[in-house]
């Protein structure tokens, strides 16, 4: 199964009375979770759900009474990924640094860590992946509930220790875990650079992979990327932290929001719209002065995705008076980017696509009407195919199957065509189904030589 998404034109043909919009994510407040004794601004929460359907976070913080003290590694716990609650770790899980009846790993060489979930472990006890920081330098940690963790001796993912975040994603196309993190040690310029691994116990030298540049606010950096594979592609979470560039510190002040990158290789990213997928709220709410992503998951056909927040600004939330916060926010399935029309139809026609089957379905949410027409490579409309024999659709659908009044695409299998598809008052999100997206030549060929259209990974 391939899937559209519209990040950029690369799968469209035509393009008429269109505009591009970042989603809207939906703040959940019956998720925010604030904690009386920590200071959450940088938790940063890894979720995962466990084999018994558990839902568990693991965080960091720092303790409000004592702002001196380091952070502290913690897990909360869930029924529903929603509602959480703190459990008393004393006697399953016997530390002889503990603090807190939530702590999982003593402290003694901790200063922060990023968490990674990963299912493709061959080692269950290795499913969970701690990238923790500390004044020597770095260490791996793993397990595989969240709960008890062990140091593997001698890993350091990285000889110096960068600031947060430090995530990591599978990249299928290079057979490798990615690690997502700055390139410099703690303290320095904010830009991304990626390393690999494929063992966990050897990890490439970090290159640099993205900056801030000239369309971004002056002097902004990027705080750090998390990076999601989705539906073939991968989608880079980016926090830009736009300085105060009034004082001689730029490091003091100034927001922290989330905007969109994406990538068809997982290794070269490129970014849409300079807006916010994640906007600062207003002032007195969780994320006014910083507003993290960082753990995505997608559950009952939605995108969950959970964040770290602070009230203040950066460098104002580290003195002890900021609490911070937990949060989560719902986005439609596909719901990165999507197209709606402008004022009247408007109108988008895919590259040619070869159907290796008639499973086609849309993502699409109409206030008046959808419709799609079928054309061939030239852009003619197949009779039968065409908007006036179109079933509209009307309404909000996640996978809505195009139908017409006496065909069906399955007759078309194995055929090159082009779905023009027609929004009014409507938005599209997704195509996905079972077809290569191709161009003219290759359509050409196929229909000179029988040659079929093959996917190229990475480049689709």
């Amino acid at each position: 199964m391939a899937t559209l998404l519209f990040f950029d034109d690369f799968y469209l043909n035509r393009w008429e009375n269109l505009r591009r919009r970042i989603g809207q994510p939906e703040l959940v407040p019956e998720a925010t979770f604030s904690d009386p004794d920590f200071w959450l601004a940088s938790g940063y929460p890894t979720v995962f759900r466990d084999a018994s359907g558990i839902w568990r976070c693991l965080y960091q913080g720092k303790p409000r009474a004592e702002p001196q003290e380091p952070r502290y590694p913690l897990l909360l716990e869930s029924d529903d990924g929603l509602r959480w609650q703190a459990p008393d770790l004393t006697r399953a899980v016997p530390l002889e640094e503990r603090r807190f009846r939530n702590q999982v790993m003593p402290v003694a060489r901790f200063r922060e860590w990023d968490c990674y979930f990963d299912a493709r472990a061959e080692d269950p006890a290795e499913r969970l992946k701690a990238l923790v920081t500390h004044p020597s330098g770095t260490s791996l940690w793993t397990s595989a509930d969240g709960r008890r963790w062990r140091e593997l001796p001698g890993v350091r993912w990285r000889a110096g220790a960068p600031d947060p975040p430090s995530t990591a994603f599978w990249n299928e196309l290079r057979n490798s875990y990615v690690i997502s993190a700055r390139p410099t040690p703690h303290n320095r310029p904010r830009r991304v650079a990626f390393s690999e691994t494929r063992d966990w116990r050897t990890f490439t030298e970090p290159e640099l992979i993205l900056t801030c540049d000239a369309l971004d606010t002056p002097l902004a950096e990027i705080y750090g990327m998390i990076v999601f594979p989705y539906e073939g592609k991968f989608v880079g979470l980016l926090w830009i932290y736009h300085v105060d560039p009034h004082i001689p510190n730029k490091y003091f002040g100034g927001a922290t929001d989330c905007q969109l990158a994406y990538s068809y290789n997982g290794w070269h990213f490129q970014r849409t719209l300079r807006q916010p997928l994640f906007p600062n709220p207003e002032f007195g709410a969780p994320g006014a002065g910083t507003l993290r992503p960082i753990s995505l998951l997608v559950h009952e056909r939605q995108i969950r995705i959970y964040s770290s927040a602070s009230y203040l600004e950066h460098g104002h939330h580290v003195a002890g008076h900021d609490p911070g916060a937990l949060l989560m926010h719902r986005l439609r399935l596909d719901g990165f980017v999507y197209l709606e029309s402008t004022g009247g139809p408007g109108l988008l026609a895919t590259r040619p696509l070869f159907l290796r089957s008639g499973d086609v379905r849309l993502n699409v949410q109409a206030a008046h009407e959808v419709r799609v027409q079928v054309t061939d490579p030239e852009g003619r409309p197949l009779p039968g195919y065409t908007f006036a024999d179109a079933e509209p659709l009307r309404g909000d659908e996640l996978f809505w199957t195009p139908r017409w009044r006496n065909r069906r695409l399955e007759e078309l299998t194995r055929q090159v065509v082009c779905l023009e598809i027609r929004l009014h008052q409507a938005r599209i999100y997704a195509v996905r189904g079972d077809f290569v997206p191709t161009i003219p030549s290759a359509a050409r060929r196929y229909a000179e030589t029988g040659k079929e259209p093959q996917f190229q990974p990475g480049l689709e």
